[in-house]
């Protein structure tokens, strides 16, 4: 196989939740969720080569928020290099696999970049090595995080439970014009379930979702937008709460926390309403680590 052959790449999208119902705890400790995830256009880029004079995986991160991305077994590319090898070709002998991260989904910032980064990097070794089938690279992804199976099936938008295991794949909408506010604020997903579970009052409850066919509308997901953490964080974080009703006075279509946050994400009807809404946060844009992005989303 030619060098050029071994070398491929593979965008990295970043994911925002239009709904996260989260319920009470299984067995095993994790709170159930129901979640409905869109993929968006922000994206980080995974270039995977195949070969070289050592066996072993090596991992490199550049780009515009490379800054504090490790570059080492703690990345989530990594941990999937690893789980793949080792369930691809067990004890067989070890393969060199380098690792190219270019990084532009801020991190920590519930937009999910490094699960992406986790299942593009998957998809690149499945296609290199295609010796797992679909079942065994889901069941590796979720292993390595909850995001992690929708980033690796590469489809634009899902339902998903059980931590994302179980995941069907929607049709989605037309694709919006939309904005991602994200501060430069931490917020710790741990944490965020644990204030939920001291101050909801319906986080158990059952929920009911409409027909798949109805989710392909925009008029259907605006109604059904919902995050049982967002309440819990913000009442900890005053400065997204403000944000996010700055966002909501700019009058999108709809405007909430994805994940556990800190990013806050308002869709537009089009992108004369985007960019009026861009300019009312121009001033704050730079001020303690805030970034407005555009994206389009699901794509």
């Amino acid at each position: 196989m030619t060098p050029s052959a071994e070398i491929r790449t593979a965008e990295a999208h970043a994911k925002v939740n239009l709904r996260l119902r989260v319920f009470a705890r299984d067995e095993t400790g994790f709170h159930g969720v129901e979640t409905l995830l869109a993929r968006t256009s922000l994206s980080d880029t995974v270039t995977l080569s195949a070969s070289g004079p050592e066996a072993g995986i090596t991992l490199s991160v550049d780009g515009p928020l490379a800054d504090g991305v490790p570059d080492g077994p703690e990345n989530l590319c990594w941990q999937a290099a690893e789980r793949f090898l080792a369930r691809a070709f067990g004890h067989r002998g070890r393969r060199a696999v380098h690792i190219r991260l270019t990084k532009r989904i801020p991190m920590g910032s519930g937009l999910g970049g490094g699960s992406a980064d986790a299942g593009a990097t998957l998809r690149l070794l499945a296609d290199r090595w295609p010796r797992l089938d679909e079942s065994e690279l889901v069941e590796l992804a979720g292993e390595i995080g909850s995001d992690v199976p929708f980033a690796l099936l590469g489809v634009p938008m899902a339902l998903g439970w059980e931590r994302g295991r179980r995941l069907l794949p929607l049709r989605p909408p037309r694709p919006r014009p939309a904005l991602l506010v994200c501060p430069g604020i931490h917020v710790s997903t741990p944490e965020a379930y644990d204030w939920l579970g001291r101050t909801a009052q319906d986080a158990g409850a059952a929920s009911v979702l409409p027909g798949a066919t109805r989710l392909a509308e925009w008029d259907s997901l605006e109604r059904l937008s919902r995050n049982d953490l967002e309440a819990p964080v913000l009442a900890r974080h005053q400065e997204l709460s403000v944000l996010l009703d700055r966002l909501r006075e700019c009058d999108p279509a709809l405007a909430a926390m994805t994940g556990s946050g800190s990013t806050l994400f308002a869709i537009f009807r089009d992108k004369a309403e985007r960019a009026r809404a861009r300019g009312t946060f121009a001033a704050l844009e730079g001020a303690e680590g805030l970034r407005v992005l555009d994206v389009s989303l699901p794509v």
